[in-house]
């Protein structure tokens, strides 16, 4: 097996400069677990790795106060391992916590990171950080730029060559929850991982409703129209049964070697109902 050239920069603008002179036989690495998993599955093997390991830019993780008010940054090359185990995210953020728990072996969690784990487009940390409006500071040029997760992945900014920077946070109040189905085998993908958040006001109506879902082959999107049809909304049996059918139109799943598309999409919308109806039970 042929071996690549590996270059360990210690500036962004150096790592940007790599992969503007190699091009698409350059490809960006920070844990490596993604590169070794399409390694084994006989993909090939960049020419040249550039590792971030070293760019202190890309490292830590903090609470401050901006422009939008309180946020939590969180450097790319925090790892899993990091997100389970510090009290600061188990405090702060234990629904990023809970998503993160999931994925994989202790020995993989120990490597990869959550800035890896999003640039590849379908990690299951995704929809957890979709509900929590993540937006995504990265550099592609000269600067330092953020956009909402959400225009990120749909725009393909993560896969342009961009290095991604940070994740940051903003309080988004409500109750949160995530939930992966999975094969019962180590190491292969979710069948469909499922997130969501929701606030109710005094009179008992829905609002601040996020829902995202996506795992495995499925691209990880918000369910908007679903979210529109609880918005302003007393929860009832009867929208339950309507947000069942919505969720069944409007998730997009993917068919794969061992599940179909509406498979897929039931448990989708099993999971929601049975998590929207016990908050409405918590609620009173």
């Amino acid at each position: 097996m042929e071996s690549s050239i590996v270059w360990i920069p210690e500036e962004l603008e150096i790592a940007l400069n790599l992969k503007q002179q190699f091009g698409a036989d350059a490809e960006f690495v920070a844990g490596g677990t993604l590169l070794q998993t399409n390694w084994e599955k006989d993909q090939p093997i960049p020419l040249y790795l550039i590792s971030l390991e070293r760019i202190t830019a890309l490292q830590g993780f903090k609470k401050e106060t901006s422009e939008g008010g309180p946020m939590i940054q969180i450097g790319a090359l925090t790892t899993l391992a990091e997100i389970i185990q510090n009290p600061f995210f188990l405090s702060n953020l234990p629904l990023l916590a809970e998503a993160a728990r999931s994925i994989a072996a202790p020995a993989v969690r120990n490597r990869g990171t959550i800035g890896g784990n999003i640039a590849g487009g379908t990690g299951d940390t995704i929809p957890a950080f979709l509900v929590m409006d993540a937006h995504i500071s990265f550099v592609n040029g000269t600067e330092i730029q953020q956009k909402p997760l959400e225009d990120c992945l749909k725009e393909g900014i993560l896969q342009d060559g961009s290095i991604l920077v940070s994740i940051d946070l903003f309080e988004t109040g409500g109750q949160k929850f995530f939930k992966k189905v999975g094969r019962r085998e180590a190491f292969t993908p979710s069948v469909v991982t499922i997130a969501g958040s929701c606030r109710v006001n005094s009179n008992k109506e829905m609002e601040a409703i996020r829902l995202a879902v996506g795992g495995g082959s499925n691209q990880p999107c918000r369910l908007e129209a679903c979210e529109k049809l609880l918005h302003g909304n007393i929860l009832s049996k009867e929208l339950l049964e309507k947000l069942f059918l919505s969720i069944m139109e409007e998730f997009a799943a993917s068919s794969d070697d061992f599940y179909t598309a509406d498979y897929k999409k039931t448990i989708a919308a099993n999971v929601i109902v049975y998590e929207m109806a016990r908050f409405a039970g918590q609620m009173g």
